[in-house]
């Protein structure tokens, strides 16, 4: 766990929060967890609880929710956070994470709760495939990661395909840009330097 800490700091610390926000949902019960911290579109639209879109990140709506985000989180961010590094890695994470959650605000329903760290995961699959294909290297490692990503969280019923699609979105744009960003670094070999 310490290699971990020491790595992959950005994915560590996503995945302590996650937890800590889960441990407090069984806790307190998970519906009244939901009420006080998911993103429900009528109290973030109507009576200006902009921050649901945050917390929403993090709270998850079971067990098994949780569990699929936390071994994703892990098993995704690591791959890309010891490519593009931490600061990126946070970046693609928290955009992804937040356009996800604007756009399913305007295009659900009021009365929907979504919660949890899909539409940032969808945004690390999609950095990694920009990026992979920026670099002109194999895809099919990221392509298949984005099909059991999308398979696996498709399931479920309740599951916000807009926040995938939106968090997707956002990172296969910020993932072109870091990849290029990236090729440049690697031709000019301060990549090398930095890393």
């Amino acid at each position: 766990m310490k290699k971990v800490w020491r790595y992959f700091p950005g994915t560590f610390a996503l995945l302590i929060l996650i937890t800590i926000v889960f441990a407090y949902e069984v806790v307190i019960g998970f519906n009244k967890a939901i009420l006080q911290l998911a993103q429900i579109n009528l109290l973030v639209l109507y009576r200006g609880e902009w921050w649901r879109l945050i917390t929403a990140i993090f709270i998850h709506m079971g067990f098994i929710h949780f569990a699929l985000n936390a071994f994703w989180l892990f098993y995704l961010g690591i791959d890309l956070e010891g490519v593009i590094g931490t600061k990126r890695f946070l970046i693609v994470f928290f955009i992804s994470a937040l356009f996800g959650n604007v756009l399913s605000l305007f295009t659900l329903p009021l009365d929907v709760a979504s919660g949890g760290a899909s539409g940032g995961l969808f945004g690390i699959v999609g950095a990694s495939l920009a990026i992979e294909g920026v670099l002109r290297r194999n895809m099919s490692k990221a392509l298949m990661n984005a099909l059991f990503l999308f398979l696996i969280n498709s399931i479920f019923p309740g599951v916000n395909i807009i926040a995938h699609f939106g968090g997707l979105a956002a990172g296969l744009i910020l993932g072109y840009t870091y990849g290029k960003w990236l090729k440049k670094r690697l031709m000019d070999m301060s990549y090398w330097v930095t890393y």
